[in-house]
């Protein structure tokens, strides 16, 4: 199994990502999502999941939840949210994905790190 400390986001790869998170379309949403489902079935379909498989499933369903159940978050957060979603449906990332043990390491790096900055938010989000 791979670990997550084989796969570091530099400050070049933050900076690279929010900018591509800046384009990400809000409006696209309910696309987006229809291709989440599908590629976690693929996913899971390997009969073999590893830790950190494990770890990024938690981390989809948990943001997953927070943009179907937090209609007044930011556009900033969902945008944030769509991209970590892109990412991860996307086979051809850092690490392909066909890659035994290594292929879902950089989807799960980059989907907890957007994960921390949602939760981030959340917290300093006001409450009524």
């Amino acid at each position: 199994m791979a670990s997550p400390k084989l796969f570091k986001l530099t400050q070049d790869d933050k900076d690279h990502y929010n900018e591509l998170i800046e384009k990400i379309n809000p409006n696209l949403k309910y696309d987006i999502l229809s291709k989440v489902g599908p590629k976690l079935l693929k996913m899971l379909d390997s009969k073999k999941i590893n830790i950190l498989q494990a770890e990024l499933v938690k981390d989809i369903n948990f943001l997953v939840e927070v943009l179907e159940n937090n209609p007044t978050i930011s556009v900033l957060t969902t945008k944030r949210i769509l991209f970590a979603f892109s990412y991860f449906f996307n086979e051809n990332d850092e690490i392909p994905d066909i890659i035994p043990d290594f292929g879902y390491l950089d989807d799960a790096t980059v989907v907890h790190w957007i994960v921390e900055k949602v939760k981030k938010e959340l917290d300093d989000f006001p409450r009524s």
